[in-house]
């Protein structure tokens, strides 16, 4: 078994923790958790760094009774959100120097280098590059890297995925304050794009929708590549909201509702209610389905406007064609009842299609970034040198 990892994302409101590791381009899961903080993240900034730090804390040593699992986290792959991205394409040259001239690890360090030093002058920092193509003499190119092949020099083709200074910080300092260690640090949409590059039903080029539960970010894909990204501030929440607002219940008997009805077309022989509240004045109010599917309707106008906005923006000085690409939604938000029914005619997309992980143990779409990082991390070397152990120890009780 190849050697797990974990991987950590830090939603508005909770931690999501996926341990696994990738074996012929899938990825196996031996552990997934979500763990709610409240809400500590607003438009990407954290502002209570204490609550996510000490449920980072809690999680370094897990035991899962019901599995007869202990798992001891030292570090972890850290997904930051798009905030600020920008993407460049880079190429660089480099001598082998390995005996033989065979390409060695060491001649991808050096060349990694040299990509680190390149991306000095930028005004972002540097997160992560994404190799496209490893070239060798007489014109070879290679997916992969190509240890052991012989070749005077190596040229690497690739992106470069660079953040505002700020959002990298908070988010690593943050993980580093619960005691656990970056391991690697990964964009969220790069992360779900290589996931969703191994299913066979998603095509090679679309516009990819992370709906959150406090933020949407919307990503140009293009040949299975993270081109772009733009957000804006909409999530499951604001319905939940509303509920909320209109129907005088509690959160948690707000979101039940959100989750169990969605904007549901049905028509029923019977007029049942969804919910009754008190108008506080001891009388009963009872809430229907009509009340329910006004209220998400609302909303969801919002967040197409938001939507069509962002998709605008994110193509601007493309041909219109772009416009058109498929939509791919992914994320908490996306699992509404009738969320792409309501899409599909609104957008000027061909087609609409909600993707949800399918590695098993791990089906919920809250952890799609953190098994796409898992993926990434095996598929492409660290832009940084990887000097510590990934997770250790990983043991089933009873066993040494």
């Amino acid at each position: 078994m190849e050697k797990p990892v974990a991987a950590i994302e830090f939603s508005s409101k909770s931690l999501k923790l996926a341990v696994g590791y990738e074996l012929d381009g899938k990825v196996y899961v031996l552990y997934a958790l979500n763990k709610p903080y409240g809400h500590s993240i607003e438009a990407g900034s954290i502002v209570d760094q204490t609550a996510i730090a000490s449920s980072v804390a809690s999680i370094k040593q897990l035991v899962d009774s019901s599995v007869k699992l202990k798992i001891s986290i030292s570090e972890a792959l850290l997904a930051l959100p798009p905030y600020g991205l920008e993407v460049f394409q880079t190429k660089q040259v480099t001598t082998v120097i390995s005996d033989e001239s065979k390409i060695g690890n060491l001649d991808i360090r050096n060349i990694y280098a040299l990509i680190r030093n390149g991306a000095n002058p930028l005004q972002n920092e540097l997160i992560d590059v994404a190799p496209e193509r490893y070239i060798l003499d007489q014109g070879r190119m290679f997916a992969n890297p190509p240890i052991g092949e012989s070749s005077t020099t190596l040229t690497v083709q690739g992106k470069v995925h660079t953040l505002p200074k700020r959002i990298a910080d908070d988010y690593q300092n943050t993980l580093l304050k619960g005691g656990v260690n970056v391991k690697r640090s990964i964009v969220a949409p790069f992360a779900a794009c290589e996931l969703l590059g191994t299913y066979d039903d998603i095509p090679r080029d679309y516009i990819l929708v992370d709906v959150g539960s406090n933020m949407t970010t919307v990503s140009l894909v293009g040949e299975k590549a993270l081109y772009a990204s733009r957000f804006f501030e909409w999530g499951g929440d604001r319905i939940t909201d509303r509920i909320i607002e209109k129907f005088n219940i509690n959160e948690a008997e707000a979101e039940k509702i959100k989750c169990t009805y969605g904007l549901d077309k049905r028509e029923m022989n019977f007029k049942a209610p969804v919910c009754t509240s008190d108008d506080g004045n001891g009388h009963e109010i009872k809430h229907y389905n009509d009340e329910l599917n006004n209220i998400i309707k609302t909303e969801l106008e919002v967040f197409t406007k938001e939507l069509n906005s962002a998709m605008d923006n994110l193509l601007e000085g493309y041909d219109k064609s772009y416009h058109g690409l498929p939509l791919i939604l992914i994320g908490g938000g996306s699992m509404l009842n009738g969320f792409k029914d309501y899409l599909e005619p609104k957008v000027p997309n061909e087609t609409v299609k909600v993707v949800v992980p399918r590695s098993l143990g791990a089906r919920n779409p809250a952890f799609l970034n953190c098994l796409g990082m898992i993926l990434a991390s095996a598929k492409y070397p660290s832009i940084y040198d990887e000097t510590h152990p990934r997770v250790s120890p990983v043991t089933r009780d009873g066993e040494q």
